[in-house]
């Protein structure tokens, strides 16, 4: 059992409960996301922190990697000054991020296998089906391949007798995977047109909308080749939504309007102009104090410069002073 199959578990138990409540694959697919959503807000609120404290850092990064494009020595050593002298790391906004991606591919198991973690049917059941099933549908995608023996059941469930329980290929009768007079186990064709197009089309038009909306609101710039980011996350969403379930599409579209509406309330807390600012502003401070601590400290040979040793004879002085009104001359 692997990483992803720990994760799966626990939350294919939770579309399992809420399935149960709803009765509609559809519905159950738009709480789940929004359940999971819940659970992954924590990371998500520490990956707008990030991102916005990127954000602000980005011109001198960029700065210290045109002026020293021909040293990448001296460009690493900047890179790594800049983050010592003002506290942050620029991996630190990948940590969410990396957490998040084991979770993120534990829901995709969940919504590919609806036979396993809501039917609650064995792996080993599912196994002696497949050929059945590709024998009834004649070919089967790797893709889709509990859904297509949802499909198969229903239209010979007799076939299925002697490997499923009674009970089982009952549920999956009655498993409704409709949704909005859409089957969700159908696998959108592109070379004819159904209703089901709408799927894929709202699958990529979701998903470009957050991916913009994010970028502007975390107040960042796509330059160089991530500027073509959306595009080819459309692309690729978008041949993808034509090889699986519909299903999986109705997933990533519930996933990415949840992920727009958690965007905008973010953006309560933090709002990316403001927050950019503060953070300039506390550049400045630490620059500043550290040129004043850069002053104060002698030579190589231990000697003061005629502005060190005024700073200094001020700053005694003023000790004295303060000594002097506190305890009487």
């Amino acid at each position: 059992m692997g990483i992803f199959d720990i994760i799966a578990i626990p939350l294919g138990w939770i579309l399992k409960i809420v399935y149960e409540i709803v009765g509609n694959y559809g519905i159950a697919l738009l709480l789940f996301t929004f359940i999971t959503k819940l659970i992954l807000f924590p990371l998500a609120w520490k990956q707008k922190k990030s991102s916005i404290k990127m954000a602000a850092f980005q011109p001198m990064i960029n700065e210290i990697n045109k002026k020293y494009a021909n040293n990448k020595q001296k460009q690493q050593e900047e890179l790594i000054r800049l983050q010592q002298e003002h506290g942050f790391s620029a991996a630190s906004g990948c940590l969410p991020l990396l957490i998040q991606m084991p979770i993120l591919f534990g829901l995709i198991q969940v919504i590919y296998r609806p036979l396993t973690h809501v039917a609650r049917i064995s792996s080993e059941v599912i196994m002696q089906a497949t050929p059945i099933a590709k024998d009834i549908l004649g070919n089967l995608s790797s893709a889709s391949v509990e859904s297509s023996i949802i499909s198969a059941v229903r239209q010979s469930p007799d076939a299925f007798t002697g490997i499923m329980t009674g009970k089982e290929i009952e549920f999956v009768q009655n498993f409704n995977m409709s949704f909005l007079g859409m089957d969700l186990t159908a696998i959108p064709d592109i070379k004819h047109f159904s209703i089901l197009w709408i799927i894929p089309v709202l699958s990529v038009t979701a998903m470009l909308a957050q991916q913009i909306l994010m970028t502007k609101l975390n107040g960042q710039k796509l330059e160089g080749p991530m500027k073509f980011m959306p595009i080819y996350s459309v692309v690729m969403f978008g041949y993808f939504s034509f090889i699986m379930p519909a299903g999986v599409s109705v997933y990533w579209i519930f996933s990415s309007v949840f992920g727009i509406l958690q965007d905008l309330f973010l953006r309560i807390f933090f709002d990316p102009e403001k927050e950019k600012a503060k953070i300039e502003e506390q550049i400045k401070e630490s620059r500043k104090k550290a040129k004043n601590n850069k002053k104060a400290v002698p030579d190589e040979k231990g000697r003061m410069t005629a502005s060190q040793a005024e700073l200094a004879k001020k700053r005694l002085e003023k000790a004295r002073q303060l000594e002097n009104e506190k305890y009487g001359e």
